[in-house]
């Protein structure tokens, strides 16, 4: 054998070599990626929104509630809620049921997102010493230990990864966390996150003291990209709550026990549509790739988004707007297809204004919008 002939065949080895390599890595590459979830549908530094849109628990943990502090749920009983300072009953509920300052234009309603707890045990100085409890199964997706950089003071928000859709309960103005209250911690329904207490910025008077508590779905995965992208300043990512679009928990609790079986995303979906709109958006908005049973017929393709939307911004269905409807909208990004001023009450959020006879979104309704669709 010559030199040459020998050294040829070891070079032709060495680049079957390479090839057996390189096509054993592709062949690895694409069993991982057969095995992925799908499209990341979440920002990579925010724990509890990454999970996988199927292979959900079969079991929704709603179906095991806990009464988060050590009062007992009763709607009627007046002792349970903390009012404002203002002292009305109501004002503890969830709702339109504050009035505060708005654009200038004097007082208006407010809405309030969650329901406020009071405080049942203190000790000789009048701090609260009520203990604060997980209400499901669920996962620690983000804590505040800083009372000063959030109207919450400091809290923390479970998520729970029910079989329709990730869910999440807010425990805020908090006196103390618990030291388990660890970001990705798994906890059980019952487990002590932290004790009552009045922070906030602006703190709460202590005779005020309270938890404020809420339940509802997360508006954007891509919330702290838009916050980037406006320059915004935001501490809390995907957890602050301009992005949480609470429902009421009271409601949730009462129906829970009624039908120990409910599905929590069927509860929000028959919740009352305070109005209609149609959205001009590029791409189905990541709410209806997240919460897939709030949308209807065929995939986005498009042309136009209809939605019907609770008082607060709930998106409750959603669908391909028609031909009319996108006429209707023009050239413009959004317009008001009907209300139900029923189901729109005080109108506390002020996303919609009626204007010279005419339904519009309002300037809040607008920075909805477009949290939204980003």
């Amino acid at each position: 054998m010559k030199l040459g002939d020998k050294s040829c065949r070891y070079g032709a080895m060495a680049l079957l070599a390479i090839l057996v390599a390189v096509c054993m890595g592709l062949v690895l590459y694409l069993c991982l990626r057969a095995q992925a979830p799908g499209e990341s549908i979440a920002e990579p530094e925010t724990p509890g929104l990454d999970l996988p849109l199927v292979g959900r628990p079969a079991v929704d943990p709603f179906r095991h509630l806990v009464f988060p502090t050590d009062r007992t749920l009763n709607r009627n009983d007046l002792d349970v809620f903390q009012p404002t300072a203002a002292g009305r009953p109501e004002s503890a509920l969830f709702g339109s049921v504050r009035t505060a300052a708005h654009n200038g234009r004097g007082l208006a309603a407010s809405f309030h997102e969650g329901v406020d707890i009071a405080a049942v045990r203190r000790d000789a100085a009048g701090r609260p010493q009520d203990a604060v409890y997980a209400a499901a199964d669920g996962a620690v997706a983000y804590v505040n230990p800083i009372a000063g950089n959030s109207n919450y003071g400091k809290y923390a928000v479970l998520t729970h990864a029910s079989p329709s859709g990730m869910v999440y309960t807010l425990y805020a103005h908090l006196a103390a966390l618990s030291p388990g209250a660890v970001r990705g911690r798994s906890v059980k329904a019952g487990e002590v996150l932290g004790v009552v207490g009045h922070t906030a910025n602006p703190p709460i008077p202590l005779d005020r003291a309270h938890l404020h508590f809420e339940v509802g779905l997360i508006m954007n995965a891509r919330f702290g990209s838009w916050c980037r992208a406006q320059k915004l300043k935001n501490d809390h990512g995907n957890f602050n709550g301009w992005n949480l679009l609470g429902v009421d928990p009271l409601a949730v609790f009462e129906r829970q026990r009624a039908c120990p079986d409910f599905d929590l995303l069927e509860h929000v979906a028959a919740l009352p549509a305070a109005f209609e709109v149609v959205l001009s958006a590029p791409r189905k908005p990541d709410f209806f790739v997240r919460y897939p049973s709030f949308w209807e017929g065929a995939p986005y393709f498009g042309g136009g988004l209809q939605m019907a939307v609770a008082e607060n911004g709930v998106p409750l269905k959603g669908r391909n707007a028609t031909e009319a409807e996108r006429r209707l909208l023009g050239a413009r990004r959004s317009a008001v297809l009907r209300v139900d001023p029923a189901a729109l009450g005080r109108n506390g959020r002020h996303l919609v204004v009626c204007r010279k006879g005419l339904w519009r979104l309002d300037r809040e309704g607008e920075k909805w919008r477009d949290m939204l669709l980003y």
